[in-house]
C-alpha cells in the first residue's frame, strides 16, 4: 500500500468496478476471502467501499491478486494497494520496497492485517 501522487493507473483503478462487487473469491480447497476493506495512508480511516476500486485477477489456481486505488473522503487523498490472497489464508504483498508474506500464526499478531482483510475459511 502506498499514498503518493495520483497517477494514470490510480485513475484508471477508481474508475473500474469497486473490489467489494467482485468479492468473495473462493479457491477448490474452499476456503474463500469475503471481505477486503483498505486503509488510507493519509489519515488511517477506513476508505469506504464505493472508493475502493480496481481488479481482482486470478493469476494462479492458489492465488488471487488484488491491485486497487482507494479515495479517501476524509483527506481526499489516494492510497493505492497491491495484495495476493492464497488459500492458505496467508496474504503476500510489497512492503518497504520488498515482498512480503504475512501468515497467522497468532491471532493478535494478525491482528493489523485483519483490518484490511476479512477472512474466513
Amino acid at each position: 500500500m502506498s499514498r503518493k501522487k495520483s497517477t494514470q493507473r490510480d485513475l484508471d483503478l477508481l474508475a473500474m468496478s469497486s473490489i467489494a462487487s467482485q468479492l468473495p473469491v473462493r479457491f477448490e480447497n474452499k476456503t474463500a476471502w469475503h471481505v477486503f476493506a483498505g486503509e488510507c495512508r493519509g489519515c488511517n480511516q477506513t476508505i469506504p467501499d464505493e472508493h475502493l476500486r480496481g481488479a481482482v485477477t486470478r493469476t494462479a489456481q492458489w492465488c488471487f491478486t488484488i491491485e486497487a486505488s482507494g479515495y479517501c473522503p476524509e483527506c481526499r487523498s489516494i492510497t493505492r494497494f497491491l495484495l495476493r490472497l492464497h488459500d492458505d489464508l496467508t496474504a503476500s504483498g510489497p512492503m518497504n520496497g520488498l515482498w512480503q508474506t504475512w501468515k497467522p500464526k497468532r491471532k493478535a499478531g494478525f491482528a493489523w492485517l485483519l483490518r484490511f482483510l476479512k477472512l474466513t475459511r
